[in-house]
């Protein structure tokens, strides 16, 4: 049941940042934008994983 309430709010979340990603930097720019986010998202996902791993 909790990852199910995590899973909702992880969507909730990514869709408001996909929302405003567009509105602040205008459909053709949003793609780029989108790949750096995703790219740090991962990143400080391995970083967490790494950290919690020890």
């Amino acid at each position: 049941m909790l990852d199910a309430l995590f899973g909702l709010v992880f969507d909730i979340v990514l869709s408001t940042i996909g929302t405003a990603i567009v509105k602040l930097f205008g459909l053709d720019n949003a793609a780029e934008i989108a790949a750096v986010i995703i790219g740090i998202g991962l990143i400080a996902i391995g970083f967490l994983v790494s950290v919690w791993g020890h």
